[in-house]
């Protein structure tokens, strides 16, 4: 069983803390951030008022770039993901609505449901997209217009997590976790017990480890085939965000007035093993965490509004953004070169890495 405790490894690059500030570029965007998602250096910012806001890349270090709004949902943006041919992104929303929304403002009707979309997932390696939707996971297969196929599991979807290939599903819910693969309606299912209102989840790349956030304070996970349990407890409120590092070795997760990163680089996982904290703020907690495409640099997100970069070898933190209401969304670009933010009252940063490093000599 793991436990909380500190210590630490890993290694990355955090240098030149001058003149971040001048690489920022912050927008307000009028309602809450609730998500963010990347299509090269173009970021699409999910919004609680049902819009997409598409905001370009200026090539100027942030200062400048196309912004173009369009309305998509009748109701908060609940889901979103990247679609799997990386031109567009999915969303969905609490008007029962699943959307293809391209950058051009062109908006497709993928689905309309009774039910709002809590959650949606999509994989760019086997072309499957996912969604959440009450009771049931509704899956459409590569290049499908319509849907091709939903799993049942026995009460509301708390959430969805594909693994690097984008097979297997998992389907957290309550009292435990449904495994299967989604392209395959046929091929069966492997439940996973355990008590409790399981919620947010994520899956390691290779499929080895499933982790969920508990409606409690805590995570649970499993190592597999094995089906052996890991509880991972003393959080001090839920969490909800995850992040892998790109080699799948650390598992960030909020819920803590630090960034707690649990080693999965042995046969066990963190079973056994201490984690590591990084990031610390006293009064505040960590709402969103995502590791660095290409670097052992982690993003952080708090609860008072401050985002930080953290250096996994030795807890070096630099600020890049100071002010502002809860962060709820936090994302990196695929190359690593831009990072974006948004919180709670509509106010979104980004932030140029490439212009940043220029200007300092990092």
């Amino acid at each position: 069983m793991a436990t909380l405790a500190s210590g630490g490894r890993a290694g990355g690059v955090l240098a030149g803390e001058a003149l971040v500030h001048r690489h920022g570029r912050h927008l307000a965007v009028d309602a809450e951030a609730t998500a963010i998602l990347w299509l090269g250096t173009t970021a699409a910012v999910t919004l609680g008022d049902g819009s997409v806001c598409w905001i370009g890349d200026g090539g100027d270090g942030g200062g400048g770039g196309e912004v173009a709004r369009v309305d998509v949902h009748a109701g908060a943006i609940l889901s979103a993901c990247r679609h799997p041919d990386g031109t567009a992104i999915v969303t969905g929303g609490d008007d029962g609505r699943v959307c293809r929304v391209a950058h051009d403002g062109d908006v497709i009707e993928m689905a309309r449901e009774p039910r709002w979309v809590d959650h949606l997932v999509a994989s760019a390696a086997s072309g499957l997209i996912v969604a959440g939707i009450g009771r049931e996971a509704v899956v459409w297969a590569r290049g499908a217009a319509l849907s091709s196929h939903r799993y049942a599991v026995g009460s509301t979807v708390g959430g969805l997590a594909l693994d690097g290939k984008g097979r297997r599903l998992a389907i957290a819910h309550y009292n435990g976790a449904t495994l299967l693969y989604a392209s395959n309606p046929d091929s069966g299912r492997n439940v996973l017990d355990w008590v409790g209102s399981h919620l947010a989840c994520t899956m390691s790349a290779d499929g080895r480890y499933l982790v969920t956030a508990l409606q409690e304070t805590g995570l649970h996970g499993w190592q597999l085939p094995e089906v052996r349990d890991m509880r991972m407890s003393g959080y001090a409120a839920k969490t909800r965000s995850f992040a892998w590092d790109r080699r799948g070795r650390w598992l960030a997760t909020g819920g803590d007035a630090r960034v707690i990163l649990w080693p999965f680089d042995g046969r066990n996982g963190p079973m056994g093993k201490a984690p590591t904290m990084r990031a610390e703020r006293k009064k505040a907690i960590v709402t969103r965490v995502a590791f660095h495409p290409r670097d052992d640099l982690l993003a952080v997100g708090f609860s008072d509004g401050v985002v930080e970069l953290a250096r996994l070898a030795d807890d070096r933190v630099l600020s890049i953004d100071d002010e502002g209401a809860p962060i709820t969304a936090l994302a990196w670009n695929d190359a690593g070169t831009r990072l974006s933010w948004g919180d709670e009252d509509g106010r979104v940063g980004i932030l140029d890495m490439e212009m940043r490093a220029r200007d300092t000599g990092a």
